[in-house]
């Protein structure tokens, strides 16, 4: 969070050298450049033998790059690859890799449970002060706070709550499945890629701020989604050095990315304005936004929760939305390739009514489906960074110092063959009647787990569940001409969530 202010300093300390040197100089040009040239040889050079030949993370293997700077993995992932790149460093260097000055990149299926389960004391890294000076449930690094936040989120999750938000849930699944429909009809092909992202952000819309953004109605991308979706590519980069982010949003912040980032988050707090607004109404509906406006009224701080409201409205839409999207997109890729198993999952469809939320959840091959997709395209492909504690700890074997961030991406880690037989296959089976197929799911955590875990996971899984049983009865699915899933894999970008590439599926209408 100091970077721009030691830019400022540094910049300053350069013009003063410069103006000094005007005076006494007959070049003041070489003499300035000459002086912070000298400077920084000295300094980078010092930094460069410190970190590979005295650091305490020395021994750790990993490329020398990654060692010294972290502008090396900024550079690995400049085309939103992370989750290509984690894989070949596992594969040249084993599961235990140094992949910044410091930072490790443990992949072992013990790491969740150790880093995030309820005895864990790691805490969450630098890279979540991205939003700052917005602050959120999901971004706090501050446990006592992050604690007090979640048992205001939770009263959002009642099940008084979330009676209400299932059956929104049901109803623009219902406007889906027409829009699908309508296309299947005219024998035109469907952008899944397109349409279940229209559906979740719709969705998220009226939790947020209780409204949608229509996109299921207008049939194209509301222009602050896209703003989102754009500002999103940021952190395909930016995620290994989020001081670098911060420069940006005080040094360039009319470069069009930042711009569309700061623009996003500029928007997020306008809504959540209006909904301040709106508040007490008669025609209100009680959105996830009501139970935490209704907190701050009664302690009397609205102003000062002020940064929380506007960090939760970003998080809200965010983690609800372009995190169910993906795994919605990749569900069905894998329903095309596998047509025997769609059809015995429409048959063990057949058997109940899917709007009962309890009914459905006992639909073991229902089950299955989400959660092998969760294991194979993961939603947060690499993200979930956290810090060891300051006395340090073991993980995966291996002692490591305090104050280390630890990464322990999914995607690598639903691909262990130690942890699962025929890792690089999708089989839903492997979570029902082939629970040989599980050597180790210690690893399995999509929701994260201990006090970080996803506040909304119960909705999420009731709103993938009957979106897939909807379209599994009432469509078949497969390929479109010779589509297959190429360009969906190919131009799948990890930018912290998975941004799949272009699928288009073609739907029949059964009898």
């Amino acid at each position: 969070m100091q970077a721009p202010t030691i830019f400022r300093v540094y910049s300053l300390l350069t013009t003063l050298i410069f103006i000094i040197s005007h005076h006494y100089q007959p070049n003041p040009f070489q003499t300035a450049f000459l002086i912070s040239t000298s400077y920084s040889l000295g300094l980078f050079t010092s930094i460069t033998i410190y970190r590979l030949y005295f650091h305490r993370l020395r021994a750790f293997p990993g490329p020398k790059l990654a060692a010294i700077t972290k502008f090396w993995h900024v550079w690995q992932c400049r085309h939103g690859k992370n989750h290509l790149v984690i894989e070949e460093l596992r594969q040249k260097y084993g599961n235990i890799i140094r992949t910044g000055p410091e930072e490790l990149t443990i992949i072992d299926p013990s790491v969740p449970l150790t880093i995030d389960g309820p005895k864990s004391n790691c805490t969450k890294a630098v890279w979540y002060d991205f939003l700052l000076p917005e602050i959120a449930l999901n971004t706090t690094r501050n446990i006592a706070e992050h604690d007090h936040r979640r048992k205001v989120w939770d009263l959002g999750f009642s099940s008084q709550a979330m009676v209400q938000y299932e059956e929104r849930v049901r109803h623009h699944a219902e406007i889906l499945a027409e829009r699908i429909e309508g296309l299947a009809k005219e024998g035109k092909p469907v952008n899944v890629s397109n349409w279940f992202y229209f559906f979740t952000f719709d969705v998220m819309g009226e939790f947020a701020f209780g409204q949608g953004f229509e996109m299921l109605q207008t049939e194209k991308w509301h222009w602050a989604v896209r703003l989102l979706r754009r500002a999103m590519s940021l952190l395909g980069p930016f995620s290994a050095v989020p001081w670098l982010a911060q420069m940006a949003f005080y040094v360039v912040p009319w470069m069009w990315i930042v711009r569309d980032w700061l623009g996003m988050m500029e928007w997020c707090k306008e809504r959540m304005g209006e909904r301040i607004e709106r508040h007490g109404r008669g025609t209100e509906r009680r959105d996830v936004a009501h139970w935490l406006i209704e907190y701050s009224l009664k302690r009397g701080s609205l102003e000062r929760d002020r940064e929380w409201l506007n960090g939760d409205a970003v998080t809200v839409v965010i983690a609800g939305s372009d995190t169910i999207a993906p795994t919605l997109v990749f569900a069905f890729y894998e329903l095309a390739r596998d047509r025997g198993l769609q059809d015995r999952l429409r048959e063990e469809l057949e058997k109940v009514d899917i709007y009962d939320k309890g009914k459905l959840a006992k639909v073991g091959l229902l089950t299955g489906v989400i959660k092998e997709t969760l294991r194979l395209w993961p939603a947060v492909p690499t993200g979930g960074y956290r810090q060891t504690p300051d006395g340090g700890l073991e993980i995966a074997g291996a002692w490591v110092p305090g104050g280390v961030t630890v990464v322990s991406p999914r995607w690598s880690l639903g691909r262990l063959e130690e942890a699962y037989e025929r890792a690089d296959e999708w089989i839903p089976e492997r979570w029902t009647t082939r629970p040989e197929m599980v050597r180790d799911g210690r690893g399995f955590a999509p929701f994260s787990q201990g006090r970080f875990n996803c506040v909304g996971k119960a909705l999420a899984m009731s709103e993938m569940r009957f979106v897939i049983a909807l379209l599994v009865k009432r469509f078949e699915v497969g390929f479109w001409g010779h589509e297959r899933g190429e360009r969906l894999v190919g131009e799948l970008r990890d930018q912290f969530t998975a941004s799949p590439g272009r699928l288009e599926l073609k739907f029949r209408v059964r009898g």
